[in-house]
């Protein structure tokens, strides 16, 4: 069963709306079809990274460092630049996981990640990555504004 319920707020009124007209209906039809137990999370929601700057990210400034970048006098794809921005600009995160066979958990970290950042937080990567760009690189990148763009 993967039937799941997304549902977004701006107002008591319709968070109030929803638990009686959608939630415990949707609660009951997931109980008659079979399910034991249901979770129900309830969270601030960030701005969501909009598709034009997605975009612009990869259509625009990755594939114009791809274009006129070299290390060493080697060219990348976008997709090695993209990789090299994550790993220069983006926060890594450390876990903890239990592994069989091992008396304590196991402590790692992992690279940040663009999924899922807000708009907000995007804004700044992509500000960083083309500063990377033009400064350390010399690339001429032809927008420099994701909201200006037309990718």
């Amino acid at each position: 069963m993967n039937d799941t319920l997304k549902l977004v707020f701006v107002n008591p009124e319709q968070a109030k709306a929803a638990i009686h007209g959608m939630i415990a209906p949707y609660c009951k039809a997931q109980w008659q079809n079979g399910a034991r137990r249901l979770a129900v999370t309830v969270e601030p929601e960030d701005d969501a990274k909009t598709a034009q700057q997605g975009r612009y990210y990869w259509g625009v400034v990755l594939a114009e460092i791809s274009e006129q970048a070299r290390i060493g006098g080697v060219q990348y794809t976008d997709e090695a630049w993209h990789e090299l921005m994550k790993r220069m600009h983006l926060p890594r995160r450390t876990l903890k996981t239990i592994v069989a066979g091992k008396k304590r958990p196991v402590v790692y970290t992992v690279i940040g990640s663009t999924k899922g950042i807000g708009v907000r937080k995007m804004s700044a990567f992509i500000e960083r990555v083309l500063a990377y760009g033009a400064v350390d690189q010399g690339v001429m990148f032809s927008c420099l504004k994701w909201e200006n763009s037309h990718v």
